[in-house]
């Protein structure tokens, strides 16, 4: 094996966080800027298990196998916290990367040892009803 098919096994055997531990969390403005009026898929361990639209003022609306949920995000320190009308007191936080390709990833309160999700450009329609005004 050459050493250029080698050193691409190698980088392709990397988790994708490993591959972006260069790059610098998303900011509140850059996140924005990346989802602002989108639907989302969000993917975990290969299997899509929600969907979230993305609006402006900091708010999205969750869509999943239980129904909908409307929420606000607001970045804290280098993290996107999203906080559900279901649980206000428990705001979920996530560190999110650019992957270049239209999408993000993200790991959950940081934490590069936990599995990433995916979020993707979705062609899911959301049952959801928007916020009154938005």
């Amino acid at each position: 094996m050459t050493m250029r098919k080698a050193l691409l096994a190698a980088l392709l055997a990397l988790p994708l966080p490993a591959l972006a531990e260069g790059g610098k969390p998303l900011t509140a403005e850059e996140f924005d800027t990346l989802t602002r009026g989108k639907v989302m898929d969000t993917w975990s361990f290969g299997s899509i298990y929600g969907v979230e639209k993305f609006l402006p003022g900091g708010r999205s609306i969750w869509e999943d196998e239980r129904g909908c949920m409307y929420g606000t995000w607001e970045q804290v320190g280098e993290m996107i916290c999203f906080t559900y009308e279901d649980d206000p007191s428990t705001p979920d936080c996530w560190t999110y990367f650019d992957t270049g390709d239209g999408g993000l990833s993200a790991q959950f309160n940081g934490d590069p040892s936990v599995e990433p999700i995916y979020l993707k450009p979705s062609n899911h329609a959301m049952t959801c009803n928007e916020y009154l005004g938005a």
